[in-house]
């Protein structure tokens, strides 16, 4: 079965018997604050000889075929696929904690927080099955620390901030774009993403709406990474490579290996835990700019997804990262820290 560039399923049949688990890692933040952006069986046995000889046999017989219609069933493979539930809003919380070194001689350390709060509002296209996910960043707090000095950005209040701020965090604030999904919630397409290039700061004509079409599918695929590309079993696991895009370090390729590990219970719901690591590598170009960020051998990622089994989506994700950049020859050590949660699901208004 092919997904992203190609995923491989292993099955695990020692795990299938093991108890049974959101953005996102949101990967499109890695470059700074730039918003380019088991079955229960119960065994029931006479405790006299007043049952008759055919009893026992039907009762055992009845508990061998129940267990294993109960057995079939928990290890049938499922799809942990994000599902859009059409008039319904996502609201999501990311929280990302990121730490960098500056090349040079005198390496000195900076330090990023960001919260960003992002709505997702799903409804039916009128003309076909597809679900249509208006994106939209609603809210962003920022922080930048860097050699004893601190600047602050809440985009509520964007003009007490540093103007710098205003225009690293502020510029797609209100901005959305458009993701079309099929009735089976399978990728189609990406709409209306013009309004990130009419953001303040933004560039303009054919290079902005490049860049912007490269933002949403950043976005897509950081709600999809580390979830099996094809339908699992509990105890299974996977390879998914692909390539993604991200603003100053181009063409990416990305390795990951992820595990259904187990089922567990979150608030009060059924969820599929997942894990996975991976590793990441520029693209090698020919032409690709001098100045352009390198992500170097070596730069790996890991973390675990929950997903709702009930309500099929990822409802919590915690990733750490950890890269080599190469900026213009000189190696600059990244690391950072991505939590994404769901706030909220709701009737959309």
């Amino acid at each position: 079965m092919t997904a992203f560039c190609k995923a491989t399923p292993k099955r695990n049949t020692q795990a299938h018997n093991s108890e049974v688990a959101t953005t996102v890692p949101s990967l499109f933040r890695f470059f700074g604050p730039r918003l380019h952006l088991g079955p229960v069986v119960f065994a029931i046995w006479p405790r006299t000889s007043t049952f008759k000889t055919m009893r026992p046999r039907l009762l055992v017989s009845t508990i061998i075929a129940f267990t294993a219609l109960a057995s079939a069933q928990a290890e049938d493979p499922q799809m942990l696929r994000i599902h859009w539930e059409p008039g319904k809003t996502y609201t999501l919380e990311t929280v990302t904690d990121t730490t960098s070194q500056t090349p040079g001689r005198d390496l000195q350390t900076q330090g990023m927080k960001v919260v960003q709060t992002t709505t997702l509002t799903v409804r039916k296209d009128t003309r076909t099955t597809d679900r249509l996910v208006e994106v939209k960043f609603v809210n962003v707090q920022g922080e930048i620390s860097s050699g004893g000095r601190i600047l602050s950005f809440d985009s509520t209040h964007p003009k007490d901030a540093d103007p710098r701020l205003q225009q690293a965090f502020g510029r797609a604030i209100g901005k959305s774009f458009v993701l079309v999904y099929d009735d089976q919630d399978r990728y189609r397409d990406t709409r209306d993403f013009g309004s990130l290039a009419s953001a303040p700061g933004a560039l303009t004509g054919l290079t902005a709406l490049a860049d912007s079409r490269n933002v949403a599918n950043l976005f897509r695929k950081s709600l999809e990474m580390g979830l099996p590309p094809l339908a699992v079993s509990l105890g299974d696991t996977w390879t998914a490579d692909e390539t993604m895009t991200f603003p100053q370090a181009g063409d990416t390729h990305v390795e990951i290996n992820g595990k259904f590990e187990a089922v567990q219970d979150r608030d009060g719901r059924k969820h599929a835990k997942i894990a996975f690591e991976g590793k990441l590598t520029s693209v090698e170009k020919i032409d690709k700019p001098i100045n352009a960020i390198e992500i170097g051998k070596g730069s790996a990622m890991a973390g675990s997804i929950y997903y709702d089994l009930e309500r099929r989506t990822a409802t919590f994700g915690d990733y750490v990262t950890k890269l080599k950049l190469e900026v213009v020859g000189q190696e600059m050590p990244f690391e950072q820290h991505i939590t994404t949660k769901v706030l909220s699901i709701e009737d959309s208004k």
